[in-house]
């Protein structure tokens, strides 16, 4: 909760800094559906109805969403071309459907800008207890189930270059903190990952881009004396992502835009004992769309929807069986802009 606190303070104190520039304001509302909240497998779905309790608090396998958001953006000038960038953020998500899926996320960005596509960017973001769904922890009990949560947070360093008049480059590094509550802990992380973005502008049509991710997940709390296991569920993982906007010459709408994001991971234990993990890898893909419409300067709405599937492989058939899932996600977002001018 204190963080939660010091996470809306940053936003709001965004607007005190000085500098002879505007702030400017947002304010996002955010409608959702989720046809597998949790993230069920078919035989999941199938088993669920014998075993109540693996749904927790949920009636339903899907769930409605909302979300609200704000956040500050301050411009401070430094030189003829030069500038930083102070921006805050903090939103809500409560799914109606899944009780204890209810959490807030937040962060900042400290941007210093020196030319047209030159800048280095420090990132901070944070997630708070994020549920995933009801699991019988297997290091502990064979039956008993208990809710499972992670909190995330996430640093990292992006640098941004020009290489022509119609592309850029990002490329950075990242350390990301992925901590589980109680009875979870043995399965703690530290994720290690460097990026890299290549842009393209198409004239008259919009943007291409394509970026790697490649990450070494450091599991830091299985040998731990407290566990009656010690199973390793470090892994290694490599991530590809293609985003296309159009944003040119369009009619109706300002934007059009479609993205895949492939994660490929493979875990490093050797257990026979851990056959969830042991041998395990995957292929997690999301599918997106978006079109955007601007209403005013200062209104906007973005509806988007998302298709994902992960497929796993192991040398157990019972584990691809229940580590594989789909699902499909909707939304719909308006964001309100306001600048406010104090000089």
């Amino acid at each position: 909760m204190q963080l939660k606190i010091k996470i809306i303070l940053m936003v709001m104190s965004t607007s005190l800094l000085s500098g002879g520039t505007p702030i400017e304001f947002g304010i996002s509302l955010t409608g959702g559906y989720d046809n597998n909240a949790m993230r069920f497998s078919t035989d999941e779905i199938n088993e669920a109805a014998n075993e109540i309790g693996m749904m927790g608090g949920a009636k339903t396998f899907d769930s409605f969403i909302t979300k609200w958001g704000v956040s500050a953006l301050k411009e401070i000038i430094i030189g003829q071309k030069k500038e930083m960038k102070f921006k805050g953020f903090f939103s809500s998500s409560d799914y109606r459907n899944t009780p204890e899926k209810k959490y807030w996320s937040g962060g900042t960005d400290l941007t210093y800008k020196w030319g047209s596509y030159r800048s280095i960017k420090y990132s901070l973001r944070h997630l708070d207890k994020f549920y995933l769904r009801h699991y019988v922890n297997r290091d502990v009990a064979l039956a008993d189930l208990a809710s499972c949560l992670f909190t995330d947070r996430n640093h990292s360093l992006t640098v941004t270059h020009r290489l022509s008049k119609f592309s850029w480059i990002n490329v950075g590094a990242g350390y990301l903190q992925r901590y589980y509550a109680k009875p979870f802990t043995e399965f703690d992380l530290d994720i290690v990952y460097l990026k890299a973005k290549l842009n393209y502008r198409l004239k008259n049509i919009g943007s291409v881009a394509v970026q790697i991710n490649q990450g070494v997940a450091s599991n830091i709390s299985y040998s731990s004396q407290l566990r009656p296991s010690s199973f390793d569920r470090s892994y290694e993982t490599m991530e590809l992502y293609f985003p296309f906007k159009i944003n040119k010459k369009l009619v109706i709408v300002n934007e059009i835009g479609v993205s895949l994001r492939t994660e490929f991971r493979a875990y490093d234990a050797e257990d026979s004992n851990d056959p969830l993990h042991s041998g395990r890898s995957h292929v997690d893909s999301k599918y997106d769309m978006w079109i955007k419409k601007k209403l005013t300067d200062e209104i906007s709405f973005t509806l988007s929807s998302r298709f994902r599937t992960r497929s796993t492989e192991s040398e157990y058939e019972w584990v691809d069986d229940l580590k594989s899932f789909k699902q499909f996600q909707f939304w719909f977002n308006i964001e309100w802009d306001m600048i406010y001018d104090k000089y």
